[in-house]
């Protein structure tokens, strides 16, 4: 495919070679010499303005479109975001008391590290919203980008593994994850800290903004999470008494990732916290199938 400044100057040359054919014919019936070098020397100076000019009262037109598209954007998907983020809240806080989220103990003597079984049992429901979750961003990315989105689960052995895939992505992805452990990644501990000191359950990363934000894996040379938007999924249940949420717990990290740096930005962390309350309200009910727990009285 051919980039945007190409396609310009391509279209820019075979405008002013026809502009520059009709010159020479408009001249050629112009009988004073004098005057029709005058008028093609105004002629080609017309069309050089023409082109220096237009592209720079479009670009600026174009800048101010897209501005105020942004700032639109930005303010909606805000509302939206605390529309979601209340009712999840509320409903939650409707749901019976629940423990923590603890997936099932590790398998002897296979040793194997399973998922949560109420997340096994709802693996087609994960992956079709997975492949909405993409479906949501696609538009909002360059024509060619690649989009594709993923979610990790908490195990037993304390770390999240990736549990599903959705989207443009390379199949092989699946042989060489690598689980992130809760307490040692550097990823897993900036999420977290996001979430416990800014209320921030949405960062910005990718596997371009260096050790800082970015743990470096085997994966990354696939260049598919050169920009991500990483997103906390929390389960906990609401105390009447204290008027507290308990037993808050990361059970899930969300991702929707692009082949190309700086994608993402904040303009879409709101859109991307709706898509987290969702998935939250979601986790919350899930925990609750299995469970029958009275809320403490103290």
């Amino acid at each position: 495919m051919w980039s945007a400044v190409r396609k310009e100057v391509v279209t820019n040359a075979v405008t002013g070679g026809f502009l520059t054919i009709i010159a020479s014919i408009v001249a050629s019936y112009i009988r004073d010499e004098r005057i029709r070098n005058i008028a093609i020397l105004f002629w080609f100076i017309a069309i050089v303005l023409l082109f220096v000019g237009l592209p720079y009262l479009m670009r600026l037109a174009r800048g101010y479109v897209s501005l105020h598209s942004d700032r639109s954007f930005r303010q909606r998907s805000h509302i939206q975001h605390d529309l979601m983020h209340q009712v999840r809240d509320a409903c939650v806080k409707m749901l019976p008391y629940a423990p923590e989220y603890n997936p099932p103990s590790i398998t002897e003597p296979k040793c194997i590290v399973s998922s949560h079984p109420i997340l096994e049992k709802n693996k087609d429901l994960i992956v079709s919203l997975l492949e909405r979750l993409v479906e949501l961003f696609q538009p909002l990315v360059p024509p060619g980008t690649k989009v594709w989105a993923s979610i990790r689960d908490r195990r037993a052995d304390d770390c999240y593994h990736t549990f599903a895939r959705a989207g443009l992505y390379n199949q092989s992805r699946k042989y060489t994850s690598i689980p992130l452990h809760k307490d040692s990644s550097r990823v897993i501990l900036k999420l977290k800290d996001s979430v416990d000191w800014r209320g921030e359950c949405v960062m910005v990363t990718g596997s371009t903004m260096g050790p800082e934000m970015w743990e470096g894996k085997k994966n990354d040379l696939y260049g598919e999470d050169k920009s991500v938007l990483l997103a906390a999924v929390l389960t906990r249940s609401w105390h009447s008494h204290t008027g507290q949420w308990t037993e808050p717990k990361l059970a899930w990290i969300i991702g929707i990732s692009a082949d190309r740096e700086n994608i993402f930005s904040t303009l879409h962390v709101s859109l991307m916290k709706q898509c987290v309350d969702m998935f939250s309200l979601l986790a919350n009910v899930m925990i609750r199938c299995d469970y029958h727990y009275v809320e403490p009285k103290n």
